[in-house]
């Protein structure tokens, strides 16, 4: 009759460690999986190659680093031009869009909508907040590496 008492609490003790290893697996498929998705913006994970990672794989000299560190920094200004034309361009159509909505909606609905705008620009606001502070802490930390 004893060693039945013995099986039981071991296999009680197995279960309860299957059941915490699945617990653990789902959780973390589906708690910290979307959690990290989430933080790697809408980017993605693939980026052009930084100047480090360049000179790392290519061997490049320190006369080719500096050639095209002058290369990124030329371009950056058409870059940020670039960035400038599109940004004005969405604005533009976003402002027609929300201009041919308005046309369409009641004065109540269009009171409505306005406060549905402006919620949306706080939120993308504070989002762009929370974007900027994790961009300056990133790059604070590749700063501490090198």
């Amino acid at each position: 009759m004893k060693n039945n008492y013995k099986i039981w609490i071991i296999f009680s003790l197995v279960i309860v460690f299957i059941a915490g290893i699945v617990c653990g697996v789902l959780f973390e498929k589906h708690v910290i999986d979307r959690e990290s998705k989430g933080s790697r913006g809408r980017r993605g994970s693939v980026h052009f190659p930084t100047l480090e990672t360049m000179a790392k794989e290519l061997s490049l000299s320190t006369g080719q680093q500096d050639k095209i560190k002058e290369l990124f920094s030329s371009n950056e200004e058409r870059f940020r031009a670039l960035r400038s034309e599109v940004h004005t361009s969405l604005l533009d159509i976003r402002t027609q869009m929300i201009s041919d909505i308005e046309s369409v909606l009641d004065g109540d609905q269009n009171k409505k909508f306005k406060a549905m705008i402006e919620k949306y620009k706080e939120q993308r606001k504070r989002e762009h907040e929370e974007w900027k502070k994790h961009a300056e802490r990133s790059r604070g930390e590749k700063g501490d590496k090198e």
